[in-house]
Parts: C-alpha cells; sequence; structure tokens
C-alpha cells in the first residue's frame, strides 16, 4: 500500500494499528497493508473496529498490564493517559530463600494496554486477512466480512474483481489481470 495511505490509517486508528511500526520480533504489523485497492475495505473496517476497541479499554480501566500482566495500578503514573514503569513486586514462588531475598522487581518498561489491536494485515490466496491480538465476536464477525468482500474487489484498483491465477492467486479486475506484468514490475522498482 502507498505510504500516504499507510500513514493514514495508522493516524486515524491509533488504538487498532498502534503496533504498526513495533518491531518485528512482537508484531507483523511491521510489514504494513496490502494493496491500494482494498484500502476502502480496510478503512471501512478500522471505522468500525476503532470504537469497539474504545469501548472494550472504557469497559475495563483497570485490566493487567499486557507486558508484565500485573495490575494496572501496580505501574508508575497509573492514572494518567500514559503509565510508565511498572512498580510491581512480586514473591518468587520457586526461591527457598527468606524474605526479603526471595522478592524481585518486575520493571517493565511501561503498561501496555490489552485491548484488541491488528497483528497483521496481508493478502494471502487472493483474499484479505486481517488478523487480531483478541477480540470479541462482534470483531470477528466485522473482519470475517471484509475478507469475504476483498475476493470480489480487484486488490490493485478497487474495481470489482475476480481470483486471477499465474503464480500467486491475485483477485484482479480484467484491467489489472491484463496489466498484471507491468504493475508488478512498477512495484519493485518502487521498492
Amino acid at each position: 500500500m502507498k505510504q500516504e495511505l499507510d500513514k493514514k490509517l495508522v493516524d486515524e486508528f491509533p488504538l487498532l494499528y498502534g503496533d504498526r511500526n513495533a518491531p518485528m520480533q512482537s508484531t507483523a504489523m511491521c510489514w504494513g497493508f496490502p494493496g491500494d485497492g482494498w484500502f476502502d475495505i480496510i478503512w471501512d473496517l478500522s471505522s468500525k473496529l476503532e470504537p469497539l476497541i474504545q469501548k472494550f479499554i472504557d469497559d475495563n480501566p483497570l485490566a493487567p498490564c499486557g507486558g508484565c500482566g500485573c495490575k494496572k495500578e501496580r505501574h508508575y503514573g497509573w492514572k494518567s493517559w500514559k503509565p510508565g514503569k511498572c512498580l510491581a513486586i512480586h514473591v518468587d514462588p520457586e526461591s527457598e530463600e527468606e524474605p526479603p531475598n526471595n522478592y524481585f522487581a518486575c520493571f517493565c518498561d511501561g503498561y501496555r494496554s490489552p485491548h484488541p489491536r491488528a497483528s497483521q494485515v496481508k493478502e494471502k490466496f487472493g483474499g484479505l486477512r486481517f488478523y487480531m491480538t483478541c477480540g470479541t465476536d462482534e470483531i470477528f464477525d466485522l473482519t470475517d466480512k471484509a475478507e469475504a468482500l476483498s475476493y470480489k474487489t480487484c486488490e490493485e484498483c478497487g474495481k470489482p474483481g475476480e481470483a486471477r491465477r499465474g503464480g500467486w492467486i491475485h483477485t484482479l479486475c480484467d484491467d489489472c489481470h491484463e496489466n498484471w506484468d507491468k504493475i508488478r514490475s512498477k512495484r519493485w522498482e518502487e521498492e
């Protein structure tokens, strides 16, 4: 997907795509989004998911940290908009030493909300795949509908399309299918 469209999605839906620029050790969102033709499908889905994620956060204000599992109130500045380092002290259940020698501090880098977020958005077998870290039935129903719509939408231009074979399976309209070699060559030149 073009860089400006990628940025537009990330800027407009920060809860859903909060991991977009995270390292590949923690998410597959680092690879970005598939073809420009599916931008409208992804935008529509994102606009429905973002309020559901905000509701999840509002309904679970003290959810445990997604990074360390400690209670939110154990993190520095936990009442602020961006809680920091974990201040939790734990007892090591496997230690045979007496207190305080069997204590250890958590010190994770900061509170990480366990809310649902996109973990990967890609093309596979000619269709959109939209993976979430977690979610509700409503979230998964919405992603299923978007994925189904992608099989009828050209991944390059957004016009009505169908599955086309030729090495990989791609969903393309007649024009993009006819010019596929040029499109693919141009894509390689841009990268």
